[in-house]
């Protein structure tokens, strides 16, 4: 299992680092934040994203389709408690894929690891240190 570190830089602005690359999350500035990066619901957002888009990707080239995919999200914020109350995904595919390629495309996207950790969340245990 990587260590993933989470560091402040200033206000909400945040590193985070994994196996040597940062990404930075910062707050909107209507937020409170400085606008410096995503915030941390569109990192989870855009993480499920480039799940999907990888896993798919695969299955496309596995199967001679070799132009690009694209995701598109948008999510909608619940109260009570706070937290993404839903994801849409749009899900762009290569030209010429046949209908019938369609469900066992969908079930590919289903099974990216962000996808299944949101139908199947997993324990969190928080140890303050």
């Amino acid at each position: 299992m990587d260590l993933i570190t989470v560091t402040r830089k200033s206000g909400a602005e945040f590193s985070i680092r994994a196996r040597g690359h940062d990404v930075t999350s910062d707050m909107s500035i209507s937020d409170g934040g400085r606008d410096q990066g995503l915030s941390p619901v569109e990192l989870l957002a855009g993480s499920l994203g480039a799940c999907i888009a990888m896993m798919v990707q695969s299955y496309c080239q596995r199967h001679g389709y070799n132009d690009d995919v694209g995701i598109s999200l948008t999510f909608e914020l619940a109260d009570k408690p706070k937290r993404i109350g839903g994801i849409v995904v749009d899900l762009e595919l290569p030209d010429g894929i046949p209908e019938d390629r369609m469900e066992a495309i969908k079930r590919m996207a289903q099974r990216c690891p962000i996808h299944e950790t949101l139908m199947n969340p997993p324990s969190l245990d928080i140890e303050v240190v």
